[in-house]
């Protein structure tokens, strides 16, 4: 198999010999074999519609995925977890509510993922050349999506988000089903523009200042995302956020309520009932794997935080699905 091409002919031919492979087991086939295969993903791969150039994949793990580029522009919604994004020009952590804008020839890669989930909406260069009114005055718009050799992001808060998930998952269906006669091309085209406003708008309205702030606190919350099995210190996370430990606190207790320790802490014990609802782990292994050497003192904080201890936390867990 000497292109990308041959890899996905040869996957689906496979689809006749042991069932069908989803759109998405393609696409991991594809991030296993791109370090051997090349680094161009073209449009006739992924769009077999030549009037709807629009494809949502969502992708629950991403894998590591080498250097690339496409044909076709690339909006990235982060779900959960973190992970890093790298290209020619440096690299940046990703993390819930990352937004990232690839346009095509841009190369670019994930890697360092811990159980980073996110959506690919895959845009066909025709879906963005169209004319689209008045958003061609539209600052947001034009800093997002008509970014030249650029790889812009956006952060969003949780209550973005969950205005945008519902927006994905309708696009997603349309996209999907594209039954002759139904509509369904028109409404996935409108989810689009729908979505290429409401990402514009929210762009617009967030001062730079603001932007970039929520950039660095964003990398930090990615930072400690992928460190739940240890205590951080402050110095590590101002070395992440590129800023004073004073600037880091106000900064982190506004977006949050919290202190950057505070906070950290709180994504411990998080990891630490998931450990203890998994079960089969006592209660000074979840300690150990939580980052915390004593049993004592990991019981205290426990409480602090779920204001009931650990053992008892188990209890409650074990006796609700027994």
């Amino acid at each position: 198999m000497s292109s990308l091409f041959s890899i996905v002919t040869y996957y689906e031919a496979e689809d006749k010999q042991r069932g069908p492979l989803t759109f998405v087991d393609k696409l991991d086939a594809i991030a296993e074999h791109t370090p051997m295969i090349g680094s161009i993903l073209t449009e006739s791969i992924f769009f077999h519609e030549p009037s709807l150039q629009l494809k949502v994949v969502k992708r629950d793990p991403e894998l590591p995925f080498s250097l690339h580029s496409h044909e076709f522009n690339e909006l990235v919604l982060v779900t959960r977890g973190s992970g890093t994004h790298f290209s020619k020009n440096g690299e940046f952590l990703l993390g819930e509510g990352s937004i990232v804008f690839i346009p095509p020839g841009i190369q670019h890669g994930y890697k360092d993922v811990k159980d980073l989930a996110l959506y690919n909406i895959l845009i066909g260069k025709s879906m963005l050349a169209k004319n689209f009114l008045d958003l061609a005055d539209f600052p947001g718009f034009n800093s997002l999506f008509k970014c030249g050799d650029t790889i812009p992001r956006l952060l969003l808060n949780p209550t973005q988000l969950s205005e945008v998930i519902p927006l994905l998952e309708s696009m997603e269906q349309e996209v999907d089903d594209q039954s002759f006669g139904s509509g369904s091309k028109t409404l996935a085209y409108a989810y689009l523009l729908n979505l290429i406003i409401l990402l514009s708008r929210i762009y617009d309205e967030t001062p730079r200042g603001n932007n970039q702030m929520a950039h660095r606190l964003g990398e930090v919350m990615a930072f400690m995302e992928k460190n739940k099995d240890k205590s951080l210190t402050t110095k590590e996370l101002t070395e992440i956020a590129n800023m004073s430990a004073s600037t880091l606190n106000r900064s982190f207790k506004l977006a949050t309520g919290l202190s950057p320790i505070e906070y950290h802490l709180h994504k411990r014990i998080a990891h630490a009932c998931s450990l203890i609802q998994k079960r089969g782990l006592s209660i000074a292994e979840v300690a150990e794997a939580s980052g915390f050497t004593d049993a004592n003192y990991f019981s205290r904080q426990f409480r602090k935080v779920m204001d009931t201890t650990p053992k008892e936390y188990q209890k409650i867990f074990t006796s609700r699905f027994s």
